[in-house]
């Protein structure tokens, strides 16, 4: 059900759990270098660091490329994601199911798909 086959519901779980984590999802809705984050969230830069590639690895931010004002190239992150939601999937036994809202899904649209879930488990 998720909307990147590659993202797995633990790693997002986690992440989230870690109020840093939280806190740097906010900064990140525009690229921002680990560096810029760091000095945002008030974190170590190797914090600040760790915690970009776990959200990263959840699905949660995406990784670029910016370029610096003296020429040189720096790693970026931005926020994927908008919102999580996770379903308890009780018909089939297999656990939870959950989806990664993302921006280009107007709210309208996330409104008509959650009630489409919710009636679906009615």
């Amino acid at each position: 059900m998720t909307d990147q086959p590659s993202a797995d519901l633990q790693p997002v779980l986690e992440t989230l759990a870690d109020p840093d984590c939280r806190e740097i999802l906010t900064v990140l809705a525009a690229p921002r270098s680990a560096g810029d984050v760091a000095d945002r969230c008030d974190l170590p830069r190797t914090s600040a660091y760790r915690k970009l590639e776990a959200l990263a690895d959840a699905g949660l931010a995406r990784t670029g490329t910016g370029i610096r004002t003296d020429g040189h190239h720096e790693k970026t992150y931005e926020r994927t994601a908008t919102g999580v939601l996770v379903l308890l999937d009780e018909e089939t036994g297999d656990g939870f199911e959950f989806e990664l809202a993302h921006e280009s899904t107007s709210a309208d649209e996330r409104l008509a798909r959650f009630w489409s879930r919710i009636s679906e488990e009615l």
